[in-house]
């Protein structure tokens, strides 16, 4: 058995420095201006289009999740990202109340997102808002019971995020699941 596993990492071996051969050889006639054959160019096109990785940006997400990042940080500021606390997006109808096992709560008025995140240490965990018309959010306190205490604040969302904020943002909406 062990001369079996021997020759197994000895062929191993041989095969990655055949790669590494493979490839010197290779640079050296594009170096050198030498003609290259059509079966080595469309090996060493193949093993680079593989290797090539575009890094996520925040087009690749979904506007929903953009927004509900912008929001968080507007309200969290970025010295709460955990990057092992996943966020989460809730949707909540008009008419739900704000604390559902409290039967005088008040409701929301409206249809509402909440972004809310797992960390138990942080007892304000959760944002709540709604879109308004002229490109702002509403955020609501969550921990109201009446309806008269309920302290809403219109707040802008800038949806062109700064370069510098830009890294933030994008580190926000990858941990919404």
């Amino acid at each position: 058995m062990k001369k079996l596993i021997w020759a197994l990492r000895l062929g191993i071996v041989l095969f990655g420095v055949a790669l590494v051969w493979e490839q010197v050889q290779y640079n050296r006639q594009v170096a050198s201006g030498q003609p290259v054959s059509q079966q080595r160019q469309s090996r060493y096109r193949q093993a680079n289009h593989l290797k090539i990785v575009r890094p996520r940006q925040l087009s690749d997400f979904s506007a929903t999740k953009v927004e509900a990042a912008q929001v968080w940080l507007h309200v969290k500021g970025s010295r709460v990202i955990d990057e092992d606390t996943p966020l989460h997006i809730r949707q909540i109808a008009a008419g739900q109340r704000i604390q559902p096992e409290n039967p005088r709560s008040a409701v929301y008025n409206k249809p509402m997102i909440q972004v809310y995140s797992d960390d138990h240490q942080d007892m304000n965990n959760c944002v709540t808002y709604a879109h308004n018309a002229n490109n702002t959010v509403m955020i609501t306190p969550t921990e109201s019971v009446e309806p008269s205490s309920t302290k809403s604040q219109a707040v802008r969302v800038n949806t062109q995020a700064s370069p510098k904020h830009r890294t933030t943002l994008l580190k926000v909406v990858q941990l919404i699941i």
